[in-house]
């Protein structure tokens, strides 16, 4: 009888990443190595499978490419090679998402000085949001979605869909910060606020096709209008086209999602090279 000796796999060194696939089981707790690191997701996700990105400070979520959720990371070099064994898992790519924030044994987040966290909160029905203990307000306008919150200890902002929806004076002191639930590093500029609807007006040259864009959006308004230089007035739910103080169609806006930047001028409406928006 021969007996064939398994050689265990070798350990990653530390900083290693490694990416695999995980099924969310209907409870939504998914159990990376028994004992060491369990994690829960949202059980409307129940089913779905997930990318998990993981190494020795974070594991990151994904669906579909998009960032779940960011957990510190409790595993160890040999946790890592068991993953391999476990679920395939294979050397990661480029961080997916900001790291999670290094933790003292207590288990409370490590800032340095004037770092500013991010966590993401689902809105509830009355536009109130949990954080460390207390319910705010961040307004009715952001109910049912999931925005991400940007702390520094002084200001708390409020971003949805890469603009900035709201600020307001920080409800946690600077000092408290590294004990809110699951935050991140906050790197990335603040974005800027949705621009202002029905505030200001785009200009834009008919095609010869007889339509423009605007916002990522065909307007239609027939051959007849070729080339002709019109205005469009940017408001909540339409937009107004104009042709001098001539009203040339009204169409509804398929995207309604906070406009965040818009180049004025469009294509053939200015000398030189112009982008259109």
């Amino acid at each position: 009888m021969s007996i064939e000796v398994v050689e265990p796999p070798a350990l990653p060194p530390q900083g290693t990443a490694v990416e695999f696939k995980v099924r969310v089981p209907p409870s939504g707790e998914i159990t990376l190595v028994t004992g060491r690191q369990r994690v829960g997701i949202h059980q409307a996700l129940a089913g779905r499978t997930l990318t998990v990105w993981a190494n020795h400070r974070s594991v990151h979520f994904l669906l579909d490419g998009h960032p779940v959720t960011t957990v510190p990371s409790r595993l160890r070099p040999e946790d890592l090679a068991y993953l391999t064994m476990r679920y395939g898992a294979r050397p990661a790519g480029p961080e997916p998402a900001p790291a999670a924030l290094p933790r003292a044994r207590s288990g409370t987040a490590i800032l340095a000085a004037g770092e500013p966290v991010e966590v993401d909160r689902k809105v509830h029905r009355d536009g109130l949001v949990r954080l460390a203990s207390g319910r705010y307000q961040v307004g009715f306008a952001l109910a049912s979605r999931t925005i991400t919150l940007r702390l520094d200890g002084h200001l708390m902002h409020a971003i949805a869909d890469d603009a900035l929806t709201g600020t307001w004076p920080c409800p946690v002191p600077a000092d408290r910060l590294g004990q809110i639930e699951v935050p991140r590093t906050g790197t990335s500029p603040l974005p800027p606020p949705p621009l202002p609807a029905g505030a200001f007006r785009a200009q834009r040259k008919v095609h010869a096709s007889g339509r423009f864009m605007i916002n990522g959006q065909f307007i239609k308004l027939g051959p007849r209008h070729a080339g002709k230089l019109v205005t469009v007035v940017i408001e909540d739910t339409h937009y107004q086209s104009l042709h001098g103080e001539d009203e040339l169609a009204v169409r509804p806006r398929k995207n309604r999602e906070p406009i965040t930047r818009l180049y004025v001028k469009g294509m053939g409406t200015q000398q030189g090279p112009s982008r259109i928006s």
